[in-house]
């Protein structure tokens, strides 16, 4: 095979003083850091990497990135990995799946003869009869099932859970994405940027010197202001009140982490994915999109081909035109806004050669380059409940509705909501930015003020922030789906546009139907690359437009999840108290106690005990779960839940209490403090403070739903001291000048509130607790 790779090139992110050797089903292979599995491949000259689902047909790098239908492989022992996201690592044993014998002879091709027989539905039809042949057929269909192979003795893989509570997390990395996260984080919110690729910048990375200068600043300036960046990462997921599921891949030296975040605010920055033209033969190895022909160039340095063709039908197309002649490249130039259009592609042995244009014209070549338009990836704003609406001129969706305001806690920026110049778009991101941190702001408000019992109230609630941002505007753009012929539509499975026309004429003639019995959409690439065309393919067959066919229902995950993301450890969140930065700072050693990771002593335990039982000594006890309970009913409720009686506590005092099953087993025992006629602070054991809440509620929601009382649990709104030994008094009369500490003043078993070392409104407990 002969090298495709160029000479070094501004903006390339390989680096070509770390060569990396892998193979490639058996044969050495030679990359660079930095390059993926496919551009290492392209660049050695390879260009078929996979055979077709059903048919078996050669297919060759479409996207050259995560969404590529055609370069799933196997490496070792892991199958279906994407060879145009996995970065190359040394060592690597690449092989191709879906082929046998071997990539080049594929004896299950010979289905490709056969495809009328295969049309959509037929394992529904073909093997009804006789029944009791169902094994066999059984047995056959699983031998034709794609995909790599999996080694239930692979050693296994760290899978970790994370728990995050930003403020705003931003989905997506380019350019408006960056600036929102930016703005949001200047104006005061805690932001979580969470990006696809493994570098921000978007679609900047292989622009113009210009835009990856812009990329590069924005990046910056997202790393000075304190944005917590995940780049090879994903929001699979967005449920209610905006608790997100994110996939932090982590590479070849990181776990796979499985993020819950809850959010106050989303922003959706995911950028716009281009869409695939559809014409005979437009699977064939050398017919590429437009954004995947100038990544290979402009950021791996690899020569896509050496003569090519390139349809284009926006600006898109016209850059990678520009883009594959100053790399040395033959072009011919095919304007589609000028009616032109292709008809079909020929060649041999899994190589372009000609490509045929609509009015009868042949062109030789080995690259066909497609810009036809695009898909906007609304799923996560689809979850929150915002339906995509089409814009004919336009050839798209767009989130909403034209002059719609965004409402809630979920907003849309960048190339998903409209099209504009690099500064429309940054200035758009900056502005959502702004919106989202004052949204953010003011829930965080509203929340203390419900919570203000536990913590005082930061200030009156800040004003109803505005929606200042000036609406993108929305390019013309030709409404191009499929030429005269038929071509495949979803690529990931084998599904034609003469599927799709089939479908529809059996009845399944709604887009749900017509994508579960043609399963067009459900591969690989979850729609992100076919659900534009395949709608428009229905809307044809139907007599319908694109609007009343509108889209599939987007749901979880936005990306596939592997299993081990799924079950990784830590089903629960490792905490800490307010405090812990101190205590690892006075060189602690750590225990976990159930979720909690507490200090365990300071070096030297025994002086520790020593020092407490003839001085003072202080100790976090923090975890001690803490549960305000407020209400008329509060008296009636501690009566039930304790074994002991409390209509007698007064105000100020403290009671112990053991809290007992309907069999009299122990559950939990702590003291509660009376604060007010009808508020109560009551503590329980570290371990039981979660179930102590269920508990309580429990009894509260199922037998005695009417009374007026409310528990709210506050472990983590108070940080808690217990202050022990003979010189305690001594030690806590330096810092506290509000309540009297004398012994017949403040008794045992009573709480006071007061200011110590300055913080005003703790809360004083005088209680045994060493013994």
């Amino acid at each position: 095979m002969s090298s495709a790779r160029l000479p070094a090139r501004p903006g390339e992110v390989i680096d070509r003083e770390h060569p990396l050797t892998f193979t490639w089903n058996g044969r050495p292979v030679t990359g660079f850091a930095g390059d993926t599995i496919a551009s290492a491949l392209a660049a050695d000259g390879c260009r078929v990497f996979s055979r077709s689902m059903k048919y078996h047909r050669p297919r060759g790098i479409l996207t050259a990135d995560y969404w590529d239908p055609n370069t799933l492989v196997q490496v070792g022992d892991e199958p279906n990995v994407r060879a145009g996201h996995r970065l190359l690592e040394a060592g690597m044993a690449v092989s191709a799946q879906n082929a046998w014998p071997s990539l080049r002879w594929d004896a299950k091709a010979l289905t490709n003869l056969g495809g009328r027989a295969l049309s959509a539905g037929f394992y529904y039809k073909t093997f009804m009869r006789p029944r009791r042949l169902w094994p066999a057929y059984e047995k056959v269909l699983a031998r034709f099932a794609p995909g790599g192979v999996i080694d239930p003795d692979s050693a296994p893989r760290r899978h970790d859970k994370r728990y995050a509570h930003p403020d705003v997390v931003v989905a997506g990395g380019g350019p408006a994405g960056l600036a929102a996260a930016v703005a949001a984080a200047r104006a005061g919110a805690a932001v979580l940027l969470v990006e696809h690729e493994h570098a921000l910048g978007g679609h900047l990375r292989w622009g113009t010197k210009h835009e990856r200068s812009m990329a590069t600043a924005l990046a910056d300036a997202a790393r000075s202001v304190g944005v917590e960046i995940l780049t090879d990462s994903t929001v699979a997921g967005r449920w209610e009140d905006n608790w997100l599921a994110i996939v932090e891949r982590g590479g070849a030296s990181g776990p796979e982490r499985l993020i819950k975040a809850r959010a106050k605010v989303l922003v959706v920055a995911a950028g716009l994915i281009e869409r695939p033209y559809v014409f005979a033969g437009n699977d064939r190895p050398g017919v590429m999109l437009s954004q995947g022909a100038r990544r290979l160039l402009n950021l791996w340095a690899v020569r896509p081909g050496s003569r090519a063709v390139v349809w284009s039908a926006n600006a898109a197309g016209d850059a990678a035109a520009a883009d594959l002649e100053a790399a040395g490249v033959a072009v011919e130039h095919v304007d589609a806004r000028a009616g032109r259009t292709v008809a079909a592609t020929e060649g041999r042995r899994g190589a372009l050669e000609r490509v045929v244009l609509s009015d009868g014209t042949r062109l030789e070549a080995d690259l066909l380059v497609t810009a036809a338009g695009w898909t906007a990836p609304t799923s996560l704003l689809n979850m929150a409940g915002v339906r995509p609406c089409y814009d004919p001129a336009a050839a798209r969706f767009f989130p909403a509705e034209p002059g719609v305001p965004e409402a809630g806690t979920v907003f849309s920026t960048g190339g998903i909501s409209g099209d504009g110049s690099l500064d429309e778009l940054v200035g758009h991101g900056e502005a959502t930015g702004r919106l989202a941190a004052a949204r953010a702001a003011t829930l965080a408000h509203r929340l203390q003020v419900a919570t203000a019992w536990a913590a005082p109230v930061d200030g009156p609630e800040p004003p109803e922030a505005p929606d200042e941002r000036t609406p993108l505007g929305r390019d013309r753009n030709p409404e191009l789906y499929r030429s005269s012929s038929d071509g495949i539509v979803d690529l990931s499975e084998d599904v034609s546009s003469r599927d799709l026309r089939h479908g529809a004429a059996e009845g399944f003639d709604s887009v749900e139907l017509v994508k579960r019995w043609t399963t067009a959409t459900m591969g690989s690439a979850q729609g992100k690359l076919e659900t534009v065309n395949t709608v428009a393919v229905l809307a044809e067959a139907t007599g319908s437009t694109i609007s009343e066919v509108g889209t599939t229902t987007w749901r979880p995950p936005f990306a596939p999840v592997t299993l081990g993301a799924l079950a990784g450890r830590m089903f629960e969140p490792v905490r800490i108290s307010s405090l812990h930065d101190l205590h690892v700072a006075a060189g602690m050693t750590p225990i976990q106690a159930g979720q909690w990771i507490r200090p365990e002593h300071y070096g030297d335990p025994q002086a520790e005990v020593r020092n407490v039982r003839a001085n003072v000594g202080i100790i976090d006890v923090s975890p001690l779960g803490k549960l305000d309970i407020q209400g008329p009913d509060a008296t009636d409720l501690l009566s039930l839940l304790y074994v002991n009686k409390w209509r007698r506590l007064a105000i100020g005092a403290v009671r112990y209490g053991v809290m007992c099953a309907e069999d009299g087993v122990i559950l939990d025992d702590g003291v509660t403090g009376r604060l007010g006629e009808e508020h109560y602070l009551m503590s329980t054991t570290s371990s039981g403070a979660g179930a102590m809440e269920v508990w309580i509620q429990n009894w509260l929601q199922t037998e005695h739903p009417d009374w007026r009382v409310r528990v709210t649990p506050v472990t983590d709104a108070y940080t808690s001291i217990n202050v022990a030994g003979p010189r305690s008094r001594t030690l806590l009369g330096r810092l506290v000048d509000d309540v009297d500490l004398d012994t017949e003043a403040f008794k045992y078993m009573q709480v006071r509130r007061g200011t110590v070392a300055g913080v005003a409104g703790c809360f004083m407990w005088r209680i045994g607790f060493t013994g």
